[in-house]
């Protein structure tokens, strides 16, 4: 089984929202069971004693090296919980962590729900329509051919932390020009926390998937890294992602 690798996201603009919660029901009238029936479900955060990483105050504020739990879906009425331990100084808030080198580029983990892709990651960034299957090949495939990225490694099986799924590697090509690209950027998969899909590349950017089949759910945990990144730095997110826990 392939180890785990990440290299977050830029911090902006793919900032990300907080994490939607339930609508309060609207008052009902107690004498009509039929309307209080219709009510929306009005779901909670689990309570527990590992913070939820969205707890934590201020815009991507440097995390404790400790453990915490991120909502993939980010949707209080799903139980799918994934808890992961940051391994030092250093790594901001993310669904996941990141870890800034401080020229513009970043080691880290995304711990996710992808949604669907763009069409193109350079030249049209109009998201998929129809949008990517469901299933864990679904998007395996999707993203083996998504243009301009560079497949380094292609699809294949693996059973990470208990469940099966999907690996690969990409890379964002050197020679990419992104001046031919919308707004001069690549931008790649969307998840319902984002609002605009995950962007942030620079050339030369490697990222990897484990796309994994979590009792009927699909969770995506991304890793990206420069392919020059100090060995510490790749460590930690190794660090980072085999602490991962996933609780369905």
């Amino acid at each position: 089984a392939a180890t785990l690798a990440p290299t977050a996201a830029n911090a902006d603009p793919t900032t990300p929202t907080a994490a939607p919660t339930a609508a309060t029901p609207a008052p009902t009238d107690a004498g009509s069971p039929a309307t209080a029936m219709t009510q929306e479900p009005s779901c909670a955060p689990p309570q527990g004693s590992v913070p939820d990483v969205f707890s934590i105050p201020g815009e991507f504020p440097e995390l404790e090296p400790t453990t915490y739990s991120v909502d993939p879906d980010f949707d209080d009425c799903t139980s799918l919980r994934v808890l992961f331990t940051v391994p030092g100084p250093g790594w901001l808030q993310w669904f996941g962590s990141f870890k800034p080198d401080g020229d513009d580029r970043r080691v880290g983990v995304s711990i996710v729900d992808v949604t669907n892709l763009v069409a193109d990651g350079c030249k049209d960034h109009l998201l998929a329509d129809p949008a990517v299957g469901r299933g864990v090949d679904d998007l395996a495939v999707a993203l083996a051919e998504l243009a301009p990225f560079e497949v380094t490694s292609p699809p294949s099986d693996v059973r990470v932390h208990g469940y099966r799924g999907k690996y690969l590697e990409w890379q964002l090509p050197a020679s990419t020009d992104l001046t031919k690209c919308v707004n001069g950027e690549v931008i790649s998969w969307d998840a319902t926390i984002l609002s605009y899909p995950f962007h942030g590349y620079f050339l030369g950017m490697i990222e990897e998937f484990w796309i994994l089949d979590v009792d009927g759910t699909r969770l995506v945990i991304a890793a990206n890294r420069a392919p020059d990144s100090s060995p510490a730095d790749v460590a930690e997110m190794r660090a980072l992602l085999d602490s991962i826990e996933i609780q369905p």
